[in-house]
């Protein structure tokens, strides 16, 4: 994967998660850290929750994290075409790590293994897009 992108997505700490239930989409925005090594998206979430349960029915869901700006010119961000699954144990070292006091909660802690990313960033591509296939 580019580094490029890499380091957006380690910039930022928000995903929006969108999850296919037969022809419903349903989105949900989450909390995330990077682990470039494994080239996933780890983020905590309860079982019981709706997005959760979808990923399960089907593990192929879409990703978008993108900068928060009004101008355009510096408009960046990633869309990504991810499998999810449950974290491994390093994953979620790295996961507690950056978010320690999700320790508290009783949420569970999930990977998003990226297979496609697409990603923009209008000052420096100048409208070209970086891709990235698995």
């Amino acid at each position: 994967m580019d580094e490029r992108i890499k380091k957006f997505i380690h910039s930022q700490k928000l995903l929006t998660l969108s999850v296919q239930d037969n022809d419903e989409i349903y989105c949900a925005s989450c909390y995330y850290t990077f682990d470039d090594k494994n080239l996933a998206l780890i983020f905590a979430s309860e079982e019981h929750t709706r997005h959760i349960r979808l990923s399960y029915k089907n593990p192929k869901v879409g990703v978008n994290i993108a900068l928060d700006t009004n101008i355009i010119n510096l408009i960046k961000g990633v869309q990504i075409k991810a499998i999810f699954r449950k974290a491994t144990a390093e994953q979620e070292k790295i996961y507690y790590e950056k978010f320690p006091f999700a320790k508290l909660a009783k949420a569970c802690i999930f990977a998003l293994n990226i297979q496609w990313a697409k990603y923009t960033d209008n000052k420096i591509l100048l409208s070209k897009k970086l891709e990235f296939f698995i």
